[in-house]
């Protein structure tokens, strides 16, 4: 039962348990990640980048293929015993770090690692709009963008200091502390579904992936995050050798560039969750064209501070499209479905930044940022195409 009265959802207690238990598990997943990084080099010295590239290739895999499961195993036995299950089984992947001596083990951990994810992630936002209510999801929303991004900046950060002060090793533990925490925490929340435990209904296994394609809202939300995919695709994959390598600058300006994606996600996904109708329609009419002059813009010019302001605005049109594209899946979707059509639009919209991922990488390497730049452009232009069939 949602905690209608509340008028801030710090106020709702269900949530802030929520909260709390993912972002501790965002933060030890980026002191994990760091620390993975060390334990790929070890194992076959100057080949970290290829490791953790096999390992990240396994995540989107993974999530493509696996996770519209997520919403079949939640109706059998419940989204807040999985989420807990998937807390433990990530507890005991980190534990498993500690005795990684060969490559194929580190592989075997990083399936069960991001299974794991790909069965706690979508089902933990699928919970969120029956636990604020409708008023609230949006700054829900947004209170989870900021969690992702603070997360990679204070993971990461607080990853160097421990792998410095302790060894890379002893990092896993702490990151298996915090799925623990995670999974406490989940543990006492009572959950909408708790309470119509016999009621559940069974769906098609491919209910959830069926209903984002066949309502114009549905597939509006997917396409917004595929949008999002290619913009950040490139500035994930291209910026490191795009700054160093063709505009010259020291290397230590790429992590400043990215920071300013993400302090431009923050900010425009809080202020987007505080304004009112009127101000939401405004911003969902000029994010894209913003995209579109953020590709543009970095193709033309190749500059430094041009790109610096390039990534702010792209990250803010991200951190808008993040609140819009969750928004129109509570909307359009029922309480019993939304394991389903989380798990679904999940998939999906990982399946966009599998595409752009090695696409903007292989285009920036081989012909220059600028080409990666206009494929995006071009890119962008295909999302629209779905969006321009109406249902009758």
């Amino acid at each position: 039962m949602v905690e209608e009265k509340a008028e801030s959802v710090w106020k709702n207690s269900r949530f802030v348990r929520l909260y709390a238990a993912h972002a501790a598990s965002l933060v030890g997943s980026g002191i994990g990640t760091a620390a993975i990084a060390l334990l790929a080099d070890g194992l076959r010295p100057g080949a970290g980048p290829q490791v953790l590239g096999i390992v990240l290739t396994i995540r989107i895999l993974i999530v493509v293929f696996l996770s519209p499961l997520a919403g079949q195993l939640a109706e059998r036995i419940g989204r807040r015993l999985q989420m807990v299950l998937a807390d433990l089984l990530r507890m005991f992947v980190m534990v498993g770090m500690f005795f990684v001596s060969a490559e194929w083990q580190l592989y075997v951990l990083a399936f069960l690692l991001h299974l794991g994810s790909a069965f706690f992630t979508p089902i933990y936002k699928s919970v969120i709009p029956g636990v604020v209510g409708t008023k609230l999801y949006p700054r829900a929303v947004a209170y989870g963008t900021l969690a992702y991004n603070l997360s990679d900046i204070l993971g990461m950060t607080a990853g160097a200091a421990l792998i410095w002060m302790i060894g890379f090793k002893w990092c896993f533990s702490i990151d298996a502390a915090t799925f623990l925490l995670s999974a406490i925490l989940i543990a006492l929340v009572r959950l909408p579904t708790d309470q119509r435990g016999k009621q559940r209904k069974a769906s098609r296994l491919l209910f959830g992936i069926t209903q984002m394609f066949s309502g114009i809202e549905l597939r509006r939300s997917l396409m917004l995050s595929l949008q999002v995919s290619i913009v950040g695709g490139l500035a994930i994959v291209a910026t490191h050798g795009y700054v160093k390598n063709e505009l010259g600058w020291p290397e230590y300006f790429y992590p400043l560039a990215m920071a300013a994606m993400g302090l431009g996600s923050m900010f425009a996904a809080l202020h987007f969750s505080y304004c009112g109708s009127a101000g939401r329609k405004k911003w969902g009419r000029i994010v894209l064209p913003l995209f579109f002059a953020v590709l543009i813009s970095t193709a033309l010019f190749p500059s430094y501070p041009v790109l610096v302001i390039a990534w702010t605005v792209s990250g803010a049109g991200q951190g808008v499209f993040s609140v819009i594209s969750n928004t129109l899946l509570a909307e359009n979707s029922k309480e019993s479905e939304r394991s389903h059509i989380y798990a679904a639009q999940f998939a999906l919209s990982h399946a966009g930044w599998g595409i752009s991922y090695p696409l903007c990488g292989f285009l920036a390497g081989q012909i220059g940022f600028a080409a990666a730049s206009w494929t995006c452009v071009g890119l962008l232009l295909i999302t629209l195409l779905p969006m321009l069939k109406r249902s009758n």
